[in-house]
């Protein structure tokens, strides 16, 4: 029996990006927007489209869970919509981020300042 907050969803994938999508940037190539760790260099574009590493992301969000890559890219709505669900049923998250996937999505979105700092204050008390 379907919930009512399901609307369909259950019939589809949680996230249809790394099927219809594929970011090729300088740094690296990402399966969605939100993509935190990069998959490939850019240089391998071809073969990184049915690699191993996005098959496992495919077949997660095929069976309606986020696959761990998902859970490291915590600025992804439907992640944070997942995790807050859990968190009003009770339940622990899957995976609790870890505090370097934090500092790299803060530092990420603030543009790389607080590492900048970071390394100018640690020069300078290195001296």
């Amino acid at each position: 029996m379907k919930k009512p907050d399901d609307l369909g969803a259950s019939k589809f994938p949680l996230c249809r990006e790394p099927w219809e999508s594929y970011y090729i940037l300088r740094r690296g190539i990402l399966p969605c927007c939100y993509g935190n760790p990069i998959l490939a260099p850019m240089s391998d574009y071809a073969e990184s489209w049915n690699s191993s590493r996005l098959q496992e992301i495919r077949t997660c969000l095929a069976r309606g869970e986020l696959s761990p890559y998902c859970l490291e890219s915590l600025g992804c709505p439907i992640v944070q919509r997942i995790l807050e669900k859990k968190r009003r049923e009770g339940e622990p998250a899957p995976f609790p981020p870890t505090r370097p996937a934090v500092v790299r999505m803060i530092n990420r979105m603030l543009f790389g300042l607080p590492k900048r700092l970071y390394l100018a204050v640690r020069r300078r008390r290195g001296r």
